[in-house]
């Protein structure tokens, strides 16, 4: 999200927050046919950035040629242009997962350059990818590498741009409280310098008032909203009329409805002579409810209805202005124009539109009128509802390429290590021929550091096979079919739930990845996810206890993550699956003396009948949760002086018949 700033100090528009790259692209397609080599692959970075937003198809088409007439090791930096190109082309396309990929490979790429240009066009679009992917916590991480910048800045000008946009970053993640000062220092910055464009210091203002507004400080929002409008009203701005909407929202919630209205009616003809088709919106459905609220119920359904109208135009258009120039020029950044906001905005407006039209009429005694609201209402909360849907799997893929992205920035690293470590032998070896003693020291010392990389590789190599186990590829295959099917059985219910809970056990285990401990609270919710889960799969095959000991404190209390899961899954898969009536799993936790046990229960055919079932079904199947849970516990016991154990009990009825099988794993108040 940010970029180097205003690179042409002392130049003022007006009506942007920034210096529009203009690109003649009829010269340069022109020139196009008879340029070669570095010349052509130039040439098609720059037609592929100018058409991202228009025609991302087009733009990775021109990006790819260009990587390919100018190889990396040709020309780094056309080659870094080019992967930065692709990934903001996949970005306005909606695909977020491969954006991030081409993002996070700009961003090494720049920093081995040591370019900080495109260091920070990268940290932009990373921002913006995970915003629009809802991952918040990614977005502020990774706004937030640039902050030492703040500190080596020598330009009032960079420092405000920087300020401005880690400020609005924390208000996109709604971390309102942390956006507030970088907001309010920018202003001072503003304040200094005549070089700043005043839709900038408007924009700024009008960010410090929405931040304000919603931590309900309506006074302070109220004034930092006005500033804006004088700002607005001697620059003649003409792509800040939200700011007037805001005024009349704020003096609504101060109980001043009569100064709202003033204002409402304000933003109204402002937008109605701009073409701002999303504030209009807005705005209608403020006057709507400022009239329904003193029983003018016509007035009301006139604004209700047309604000249904502008909110289809926004959707169906994606756009919030007529003019095209004006919707890029709207954002803060061009970059930020995304099909997907605009019908997300537009479907919103046309949903509570609806609803607020089926109440008026219900009040009327017009239930016809009132039912085909409500159905409008809710056909519109289906297309929301796909929208979130692709919203979900967008974020869980992305945040999954973010993890992979980091394991094999580290695996390079690693290889790195070893081939820097290897170095050294060799010159302790050569320096060892210097002298006997000398020589028994470099050994000595080699085998120490060869024995440390070793240790480091099991543990790396354990916590892979654990994932690799938590993220059973026949557990993802089976839940997406059922998800598949739910969908193509037109269950979109069942489906939503399925989906629901399969990204967030996706989402708990790439968090936990990198985990040596979570809290029992954390463990607790991932495993009641993960039975929920199963539940949905085997919805007449088993159920489930989840047991509790209210003198557990969940909160601080810490254990390995997802330790029992291989355990759970066992039961399912080869206890009760194989078993003729409906099974039960128990799954407690319980105080004990210094300690607390975590049990996995179920009735099930036992362990004995499961490998004979095993055995004449799948001779080459072999089950690792044991052998791995046991493995990670003799790592994690090591370094402690507390331990975790593990028992297994195979449970037995009177006549010798396995009936089930019973987990405990005893785990100390203090690790």
């Amino acid at each position: 999200m940010l970029l180097i700033g205003f690179a042409f100090q002392g130049m003022i528009i007006a009506q942007v927050y920034y210096i529009p790259q203009k690109i003649d692209t009829a010269l340069l397609m022109e020139k196009l046919p008879r340029a070669t080599g570095k010349e052509k692959a130039e040439i098609l970075n720059q037609l592929a950035y100018n058409c991202r937003i228009s025609d991302p198809e087009r733009s990775i088409r021109y990006s790819v040629e260009s990587q390919q007439l100018v190889k990396q090791k040709d020309d780094e930096s056309i080659f870094l242009t080019s992967i930065y190109n692709l990934g903001l082309a996949y970005f306005h396309w909606g695909n977020f997962p491969v954006a991030v990929s081409y993002g996070l490979d700009a961003l090494d790429l720049s920093e081995k350059l040591k370019d900080p240009q495109m260091w920070l066009k990268s940290i932009e679009l990373l921002v913006l990818i995970y915003l629009y992917s809802n991952n918040s916590e990614l977005a502020l991480k990774y706004a937030f590498k640039a902050k030492h910048l703040l500190l080596q800045s020598k330009s009032d000008v960079l420092t405000f741009d920087l300020l401005i946009k880690l400020g609005w970053v924390c208000k996109q993640t709604a971390n309102y409280r942390l956006g507030i000062p970088y907001f309010i220092e920018a202003e001072k910055y503003a304040g200094l310098n005549d070089s700043i464009f005043p839709a900038s210091r408007a924009l700024n203002l009008f960010h410090l008032g929405s931040c304000y507004f919603e931590i309900q400080k309506y006074d302070s929002a109220l004034s930092c909203f006005k500033a804006a409008d004088i700002i607005r009203k001697e620059n003649n701005l003409l792509i800040i009329d939200r700011d007037l909407t805001s005024i009349g929202r704020s003096f609504m919630q101060l109980k001043k409805p009569d100064s709202a209205f003033h204002y409402f009616l304000l933003s109204k003809k402002a937008s109605e002579n701009n073409g701002e088709e999303m504030n209009l919106a807005d705005v209608y459905i403020e006057l709507a409810n400022y009239y329904n609220a003193r029983g003018w119920a016509d007035s009301a359904v006139y604004y209700f209805k047309n604000a249904i109208i502008k909110g289809h135009w926004v959707a169906e258009n994606h756009s919030f202005y007529r003019e095209s120039r004006k919707n890029i020029d709207f954002w803060f950044t061009p970059n930020q124009n995304v099909p997907d906001y605009y019908e997300v905005a537009g479907y919103k407006i046309i949903i509570k539109s609806h609803r607020k039209l089926s109440e008026i009429m219900v009040a009327r005694g017009d239930f016809k009128e009132a039912f085909l609201n409500l159905s409008m209402c809710v056909e519109t909360e289906k297309l929301l509802t796909g929208i979130n849907r692709r919203g979900e799997v967008n974020e869980l893929n992305t945040r999954y390429e973010t993890v992979r992205k980091d394991q094999q920035i580290q695996t390079l690293e690693r290889e790195m290590e070893l081939k820097q470590t290897n170095i050294l032998q060799s010159r302790y070896i050569i320096f060892g021929l210097a002298g006997l003693m000398l020589l028994i020291s470099v050994v000595l010392l080699l085998l120490m550091r060869q024995r440390t990389i070793k240790s480091k590789q099991r543990s790396i190599a354990l916590q892979q096979r654990l994932l690799r186990s938590q993220m059973n590829p026949h557990f993802i295959y089976n839940s997406l079919s059922c998800i598949q099917s739910y969908i193509l059985s037109h269950e979109p219910d069942m489906a939503n739930k399925y989906l629901a809970h399969f990204a967030k056990l996706m989402r708990n285990i790439l968090s936990s990845s990198t985990k040596e401990f979570v809290t029992l609270e954390d463990e607790i919710a991932t495993v009641e996810n993960y039975m929920e889960l199963q539940k949905v799969r085997f919805p007449e095959k088993f159920d489930f206890i989840l047991y509790i000991d209210n003198a557990l404190d969940t909160v601080t209390l810490v254990i390995p993550p997802m330790i029992a899961q291989p355990f759970i899954e066992n039961a399912i898969e080869h206890g009760i699956r194989h078993k003729e009536t409906k099974g039960l799993i128990e799954i407690s936790f319980r105080q004990n003396t210094g300690s607390f046990l975590y049990e996995i229960k179920d009735d099930g055919v036992g362990r004995e009948k499961a490998k004979e079932i095993l055995s004449k079904s799948d001779k080459a199947h072999k089950s690792m949760a044991t052998s791995i849970t046991r493995e990670r516990l003799d790592v994690l016991n090591k370094k402690r002086k507390n331990k975790i154990s593990l028992t297994i009990v195979d449970l037995k009825n009177g006549a010798g018949k396995g009936v089930g099988t019973q987990v405990i794993f005893e785990v100390p108040m203090k690790l």
